[in-house]
């Protein structure tokens, strides 16, 4: 995997010195399940754990973001 994070953080890098308001979602294992709207957001690293969340609850989060300024300049990282 260490092409793709490579990626990833450069692509990241990017976007956070981009001028632009932005929020990076970053879910672990997705699933097909229902919406749970039962989710952590998780935005302190030291509170980050793997885990699984529907595709659902992160459209959830994304909609909830997109009205949520305090999401701005913000990474988390979501599960169930």
């Amino acid at each position: 995997f260490s092409k793709p994070y490579r990626d990833k953080t450069r692509q990241e890098e990017i976007i956070r010195a981009s001028g632009l308001d932005w929020t990076l979602v970053r879910p672990t294992i997705l699933t097909n399940n229902r919406a749970s709207g039962d989710y952590r957001v998780m935005v302190d690293p030291k509170d980050w754990r793997m885990g699984m969340i529907s595709r659902a609850d992160v459209a959830d989060f994304v909609l909830r973001a997109l009205k949520d300024d305090a999401t701005i300049g913000t990474a988390p990282v979501l599960a169930r």
